[in-house]
């Protein structure tokens, strides 16, 4: 199993690589940084070429470089990588440029294996030709509010969606079960009952109808899922609520739960024009949302 972790800058990407991380590790997985920077224009390319070799005689590196070793040392920092003693093996000369992208050559002699990757260009068009490179699960990113946004994420990244909106690091978080009676709802209650095994977190499984009447496959589907969490001897709190789906969500979740739900099968078209539950939901939440396809 590989997970992507997308950082934007030091300031920033902490929350995301934390979280990042910490599920990673959880899962057994092992973890790819990439930072995405703006692209040169392709006129230019020559000569920035020749400036990077002259910059790297300096010992001054390809802009973004700087950002994943503060990614790297953060790793190693949180205990993520073990071999505390061997931080000196990141340098700017070993990157190395194949297909597209500049990737950091370390030995594979850590406790957890990690790649770090440099892109350039749209974040979501980078995301999605590295996820298409290599046979990832999970894409982890930092959160926006912003509908194409949270539209894009959803409809061109090919892999699950970890969207790490308003993380707190010293908040205790619990697991929210969003269970109905799509096709990746099975899929959804697995990876959610994962994470809050291994990161020793309470879970609340939630099924919302907009009646007062719970159909067969709602029923069936929330039966399923106390089901899975009583086989792996995970705790729980079942609610049946009435109401707005995603409002009832983001209202159960406030701000300290990660969200965790299954991927909408409706068209990407009307995805757009009329929105899906997991795009609403990214929109109005206030917590991390994860989206598993």
């Amino acid at each position: 199993m590989k997970f992507l972790v997308g950082i934007g800058s030091k300031e920033y990407s902490e929350p995301t690589l934390n979280i990042g991380s910490r599920i990673a590790k959880s899962f057994g997985a092992d973890l790819s940084v990439v930072y995405v920077g703006p692209k040169p224009k392709q006129i230019h390319e020559g000569r920035i070429n020749l400036v990077r070799d002259a910059l790297a005689n300096w010992e001054i590196y390809h802009p973004g470089i700087e950002i994943l070793k503060w990614a790297f040392d953060y790793l190693h920092d949180s205990s993520f990588l073990e071999e505390k003693e061997e931080i000196d093996v990141f340098h700017p000369e070993n990157m190395v440029e194949e297909k597209g992208r500049f990737r950091m050559v370390l030995p594979a002699r850590y406790g957890q294996t990690i790649s770090l990757i440099l892109r350039e260009g749209d974040i979501i068009g980078e995301l999605r030709r590295e996820c298409n490179q290599d046979d990832y699960t999970l894409t982890i990113i930092g959160g926006s509010k912003k509908r194409r946004m949270a539209h894009n994420l959803i409809q061109y990244i090919p892999t699950s969606v970890l969207v790490s909106e308003n993380v707190d690091l010293s908040r205790e978080y619990k697991v929210l079960l969003c269970v109905d009676d799509s096709e990746a709802t099975k899929r959804a209650v697995r990876f959610g009952a994962t994470i809050a095994q291994n990161l020793e977190m309470a879970v609340e499984l939630l099924t919302v109808s907009k009646t007062t009447h719970f159909g067969s496959g709602y029923r069936g589907a929330a039966r399923s899922a106390a089901r899975y969490l009583d086989s792996k001897n995970i705790t729980y709190n079942q609610q049946f609520l009435t109401g707005d789906p995603v409002r009832t969500f983001v209202k159960v979740a406030g701000d300290d739960h990660i969200i965790v739900m299954g991927l909408s099968t409706q068209s990407p078209l009307k995805k757009f024009f009329v929105g899906s539950k997991p795009i609403k939901t990214l929109e109005l939440g206030n917590c991390p949302i994860l989206v598993v396809r």
